[in-house]
């Protein structure tokens, strides 16, 4: 990440993103098990879960100073996508980006790892 990038206020993961830290990541796991580990993932990271909508696919939660919401899906057999989208209160605070990749690195120990962005990861 540039300079730049940590007075971000919002930081948003796609398929195609600059960075591949910021790339979707798709899980051999069904979208109702990540969803439901997540969201105590989240707990015991000290932050607050502030909703689940497990039919939209959505958990949103916030820590200080920032909040963020993470979109879980089915998008073929057996892989689910992984997306977050984060936005901070103001220019000073944590930088986002690496938030995420905690998050994604907390879910690729859980689950195994199919692909980010378009590039798979199959072994």
């Amino acid at each position: 990440m540039g300079l730049f990038d940590k007075f971000q206020t919002h930081i948003q993961t796609d398929d195609s993103h600059k960075n591949e830290a910021l790339r979707t990541r798709y899980f051999a796991a069904s979208p109702n098990a990540v969803l439901t580990w997540l969201s105590e993932q989240i707990k015991t990271q000290g932050e607050t879960v502030r909703r689940v909508d497990s039919e939209r696919g959505e958990l949103a939660f916030n820590g200080e100073g920032w909040d963020a919401l993470a979109t879980i899906i089915q998008v073929d057999g057996g892989r689910t996508a992984v997306d977050f989208t984060m936005n901070r209160e103001s220019r000073i605070g944590p930088d986002l980006g690496p938030l995420v990749t905690k998050y994604y690195e907390a879910l690729e120990q859980k689950f195994p790892l199919r692909a980010i962005g378009n590039q798979s990861v199959e072994r």
